[in-house]
């Protein structure tokens, strides 16, 4: 049914408390909804959760063994730690394979290694774009070819390489990657290490606070 497999367990306690010994224990707990069907709520091994999101499962279509039979899902939400980065509960969509999806899949930047060698910088400007296919025919990702780009040239949504049945929900218009001048480049990341040292200053004290604190759920 699907490339990826996760193995779930339905939950019957739920709750705050419920839900911080459930983590204690490894387990994320979650919900799946969709295709017509109640409510349900579960538990995954949050280290399961782990490998899979490591080996590209976030956005592709899943096989989730629940309760003695294979449902089709797709993560729809996943909620993490603001400060720790762990992951709090995991919302599961389940879909139909003969229905359309709108998903979010990475870009691949291919071509590097054959662009003229120009002294330009290659400056990706968007890293995801948002696709309308059926859930079986969900890419790895979309693939752009840079190895015909020169200085002060770029790559948009529209030329991305699509694969049969994929329909682009991005605007086409929209910049890919570029290339430009090391001293453009330089400029612009110095523009982004005085907002982030802004922001490091006004969020500082409270970080500490941070993690200490219980998430709410």
């Amino acid at each position: 049914m699907g490339q990826f497999q996760l193995a779930a367990e339905l939950r019957d306690e739920t709750g705050k408390g419920a839900n911080r010994r459930l983590r204690r224990s490894g387990y994320i707990p979650g919900v799946i909804y969709g295709s017509g069907n109640e409510n349900q709520n579960l538990q995954v091994d949050e280290g399961l959760v782990a490998r899979l999101l490591r080996e590209g499962g976030g956005n592709r279509l899943i096989t989730l063994k629940l309760d003695g039979e294979d449902r089709a899902v797709l993560i729809q939400e996943l909620q993490e730690h603001p400060v720790r980065g762990t992951p709090l509960h995991i919302d599961f969509l389940e879909v139909r394979l003969d229905e359309v999806v709108n998903v979010t899949v990475p870009i691949h930047i291919i071509g590097e290694a054959e662009r003229t060698q120009d002294g330009g910088v290659v400056a990706p400007a968007l890293w995801e774009v948002e696709i309308s296919c059926l859930p079986m025919d969900i890419p790895d990702g979309l693939e752009i070819d840079i190895s015909g780009l020169l200085v002060g040239e770029s790559l948009q949504v529209k030329d991305l390489e699509l694969v049969p049945g994929i329909t682009l929900l991005t605007d086409p218009e929209e910049t890919v990657v570029s290339v430009v001048q090391p001293m453009e480049l330089e400029e612009e990341d110095t523009e982004e290490e005085d907002v982030d040292e802004a922001e490091d200053a006004v969020d500082g004290d409270d970080d500490e606070a941070e993690e200490t604190e219980e998430a709410d759920e």
